[in-house]
């Protein structure tokens, strides 16, 4: 079942304390825009405060000869590799020295920054056709329930969270209370540390969930 914008939001309005009313958590109702902004927020940054496993994706390009720029994906590249060979392009930070109409097999890269498109350089210059994939972080923590491309933000009542089936669950309870906590605001309501100590016991939870392997400690004596 995936957990969709409504889903979160009449799950707001069912926490005590939360200072959302239940019967106006419709979204896109007036008395819900403010849950939703805050919803928003906590959702991208929730997603994007670790490098979650689940966050990590591939994209495949292939080079034309002598064409030495390529797209970005939308997300933090950690690697680009051939996909025959599996060697790692090195990536140049500093391309200042580099002969820059050198032709040959990529041996590594970099960022070529402009707005509003950055795009890959490929060094040296491709000589032929390679195949390449990139592996990076997306941002995007949310799935548009009709087109089912990835966004950064619920703007239907049926997008969903962008997230493994069996982590929506605990994930939910760390949006919500995240959300609870923005809008609560006032430090000293008496309600404020007791839900952040709920939120902080949850998200270890959801920590612990998402690491792709459970290690078992070992005691050496």
């Amino acid at each position: 079942m995936t957990i969709t914008a409504q889903r979160l939001l009449t799950e707001l309005g069912r926490r005590a304390w939360s200072g959302f009313n239940a019967d106006d958590m419709v979204f896109e109702s007036e008395d819900s825009l403010q849950a939703q902004a805050e919803l928003n927020f906590a959702m991208r940054y929730l997603t994007n405060l670790v490098d979650f496993p689940f966050r990590s994706a591939e994209q495949s390009f292939e080079t034309d000869k002598n064409s030495e720029y390529y797209s970005m994906p939308e997300g933090q590249i950690n690697s680009i590799y051939n996909a025959d060979t599996l060697d790692e392009l090195e990536f140049i930070g500093d391309n200042s020295s580099y002969d820059k109409s050198l032709i040959g097999q990529p041996t590594g890269y970099w960022i070529e920054y402009s707005n509003p498109k950055s795009q890959i350089r490929l060094y040296p210059i491709p000589d032929r056709t390679y195949n390449y994939n990139i592996v990076y972080n997306q941002f995007k923590p949310i799935i548009d329930y009709k087109t089912k491309k990835k966004k950064f933000e619920f703007e239907n009542a049926g997008d969903y969270i962008n997230l493994p089936s069996n982590l929506e669950y605990l994930f939910m309870d760390c949006l919500v209370l995240r959300t609870i906590i923005t809008n609560m605001k006032d430090e000293q309501d008496e309600n404020y540390r007791p839900t952040i100590n709920e939120f902080n016991e949850a998200w270890r939870l959801f920590l612990r969930a998402c690491k792709p392997k459970k290690i078992q400690s070992r005691v050496i004596w």
